[in-house]
C-alpha cells in the first residue's frame, strides 16, 4: 500500500510504500499523485520503502507506465531502504528515465533529503539588489564609530541615500548573583545624560564631517534592541555601526554589533577598526 508523507518543502513530494503493491494500490494512489503534481509542477520524490516486498506483475506495469508518462514531472527521485535487491532496482530503473534516481540506506535518511533539496537551491531565482535608500550610522562617540561615520559617509554618497545617525543611553542595569540584568527605574530620565549625550552628538558630527543638517536621534534604551526597533519603525535598509573590542561581562552579555547583526531585519554593516 502507499501513504502519503506530509512535508514542508512545495517542491517535494513523500510517500511510503508498504508489503506488495497491487494494481489496486496503484489505481488508488496514482490519482492523489497526479493531482499532487498538478498543483505542485515539476517536483522530486521521496520514496520510502518499509516491509516492502515488491509488486504484483499488473503493478510492476502500472507502475513503468506511470514514470514513463511523468518522466519530464520528476526532478530526482530518492528511494529509501533497507534490502540490497532495491538497490539493484534502482539501478534498472534508470535505464527507462532520464529522471535522476539514487537509492539511500535508512541510515542515510537525511542524506536523502539533502540531495532534494540541492535542486531547490540551485534553481532560487537571485533577486535584483535594490540600491540602499535610508541608511542609519549607530554610534556611541568613540573612535570605532568615527571610522563607521566614514563608511556610511561614502555609502550615503554613493547611493545617493538618506543617512541619519542615532545613539542610544543606556539604562541603568543591575546585576544579580545569576548575571541577569534589570533594568532599574529611572525617575523622569536624567535630563544631564541627556545634554551631555546632545552635546556629544554635535562634536560627533563636527569632527566626523557628517552634514551638519543631518537627522541626529538621541533615544533611552538598550543600544542593541532598541537601535535594530529604531531602524524597524522607520524602514531603514542598512545599518552601519563600528566593532568594539570587548572584555569580561560585556563579552559575555555579546557585543552590541553582534547583536544587532543577529536580530536586525536590514542590511547591517559592521565597521571593523
Amino acid at each position: 500500500m502507499f501513504e502519503i508523507i506530509p512535508v514542508n518543502d512545495k517542491d517535494i513530494i513523500a510517500f511510503k510504500a508498504t508489503g506488495k503493491l497491487t494494481d489496486a494500490d496503484y489505481r488508488a494512489f496514482i490519482p492523489e499523485l497526479e493531482k499532487l503534481i498538478r498543483q505542485s509542477g515539476r517536483v522530486s520524490l521521496y520514496v520510502e520503502l518499509e516491509d516492502f516486498q515488491g509488486w504484483e506483475v499488473k503493478a510492476a506495469l502500472d507502475d513503468l507506465r506511470f514514470g514513463l508518462q511523468h518522466d519530464k514531472d520528476f526532478k530526482r527521485i530518492a528511494i529509501v531502504g533497507d534490502n540490497g535487491w532495491e538497490h539493484s532496482g534502482v539501478g534498472l530503473a534508470n535505464l527507462f528515465t532520464r529522471t535522476k534516481i539514487r537509492y539511500f540506506s535508512k541510515d542515510d535518511a537525511k542524506a536523502a533529503w539533502d540531495w532534494l533539496r540541492e535542486t531547490q537551491e540551485k534553481q532560487m531565482p537571485v533577486k535584483p539588489v535594490k540600491p540602499y535608500r535610508h541608511i542609519l550610522l549607530a554610534t556611541d562617540f568613540s573612535a570605532y564609530s568615527e571610522l563607521a561615520a566614514q563608511r556610511a559617509i561614502e555609502l550615503s554618497r554613493q547611493y545617493d541615500a538618506r543617512l541619519e545617525v542615532l545613539h542610544i543611553i543606556e539604562e541603568v542595569a543591575i546585576y544579580t548573583d545569576l548575571y541577569d540584568p534589570v533594568i532599574a527605574d529611572i525617575p523622569l530620565q536624567d535630563e544631564a545624560l541627556k545634554e551631555q549625550a546632545d552635546n556629544s552628538m554635535k562634536k560627533f558630527i563636527e569632527r566626523t564631517g557628517l552634514p551638519e543638517e543631518i537627522s541626529r536621534h538621541v533615544e533611552w534604551g538598550r543600544p542593541k534592541w532598541s537601535i535594530v526597533s529604531w531602524a524597524r519603525e522607520n524602514e531603514v535598509d542598512l545599518i552601519v555601526l563600528g566593532l568594539h573590542g570587548r572584555h569580561g561581562l560585556a563579552r559575555l552579555l555579546g557585543s552590541v554589533s553582534s547583536g544587532v547583526l543577529h536580530q536586525s531585519s536590514c542590511d547591517v554593516l559592521v565597521v571593523k577598526s
